[in-house]
């Protein structure tokens, strides 16, 4: 059995930080390779309920953490592990019982997550910065949000005073819990489009509701029969210029081990020339990572059509 030592302090040390009530942290990212023996390791709060996410066989490991966890922390209620095996996933609840759904806060947004959801919970945490600048510069801004998912960015730009935000993606569920994330924040459902299409087949639609002052593009790296970021982000960015703005801006976004920070910028200089690079938007400092190029990258970029 390992000793945790250092993961269960690094956990107490930023809970201690501050986290707002009913919020949601990373405590631990195991995963930016500044824990030598606990690469396997993520451990993320979501109000009162906390989740293990382990990336290797050590289950029983993994269910001995969450136990000192709960047991150390304040305030947890309820504990899980998360099983990550490739495409693989399962969740366990080990403390208490784990709810089915969960609302959290970020400053004033509210959101929902689903703890025992296989990968994903509805909400990425190192996102946060970004949602802080749409929060701050979307007043009175038609928004495109393309491969929305849950609509986080969404949520943030309308309480940001948006004019209009459309969300494109092509699970119908994941429209529908992002609706329930703008009803959970009291939102005009008229400001809000929902686009459950493929979005190579929805070119049309995306051009009839713009143009558009901020474009959001946040695919998934490799998800069988729906994207492949490094054969497909390229046909995303060439179709910029037929529905933003004049002077938008266009958030682009990769999370990658295996393509690296030059890859937005050189993508967009090949298919978009007229969108010009801005600068490199940060991660959330709860994911600090030793190898930037294999973690989550984030760039502005403004069209001058």
């Amino acid at each position: 059995m390992r000793n945790f030592t250092d993961v269960l302090n690094r956990c107490e040390e930023r809970q201690n930080a501050g986290i707002q009530p009913h919020g949601a942290a990373r405590l631990f990212h195991g995963r930016g390779h500044f824990f030598p023996g606990f690469e396997d390791i993520t451990v993320d709060l979501f109000g009162d309920c906390l989740q293990v996410a382990c990336f290797s066989e050590d289950l029983e490991g993994s269910r001995a953490l969450v136990v000192q966890l709960a047991d150390r922390l304040t305030g947890v209620e309820s504990a899980c592990v998360q099983v990550r095996a490739g495409r693989a996933t399962s969740v366990e609840s080990v403390v208490g019982e784990v709810a089915e759904e969960v609302e959290i806060t970020e400053g004033d947004l509210r959101f929902l997550v689903r703890p025992k959801r296989n990968q994903n919970v509805g909400l990425f945490l190192d996102m946060q910065p970004t949602r802080s600048w749409l929060l701050q510069r979307a007043t009175e801004k038609r928004v495109l949000n393309l491969f929305a998912y849950t609509c986080a960015f969404s949520v943030a730009a309308i309480a940001g005073g948006a004019a209009q935000v459309v969300n494109n993606d092509m699970s119908r569920t994941a429209l529908d819990w992002g609706l329930a994330n703008h009803r959970l924040n009291e939102h005009d459902p008229r400001c809000v489009a929902m686009l459950p299409h493929n979005l190579f087949k929805s070119w049309w639609k995306i051009r009839q509701l713009g143009g558009y002052d901020i474009v959001i593009i946040d695919p998934p790296t490799n998800q069988r029969g729906s994207f492949n970021a490094e054969k497909q982000y390229g046909q995303v960015l060439k179709r910029i210029p037929e529905f933003a703005n004049s002077g938008a801006d266009v958030i682009t976004c990769l999370n990658s081990p295996f393509l690296n920070t030059d890859f937005l910028t050189q993508q967009m200089s090949r298919w978009c020339p007229d969108c010009r690079f801005v600068s490199y938007l940060p991660v959330s400092e709860d994911f600090p990572d030793r190898y930037p190029d294999r973690g989550l990258k984030i760039a502005l970029f403004r069209y001058r059509g």
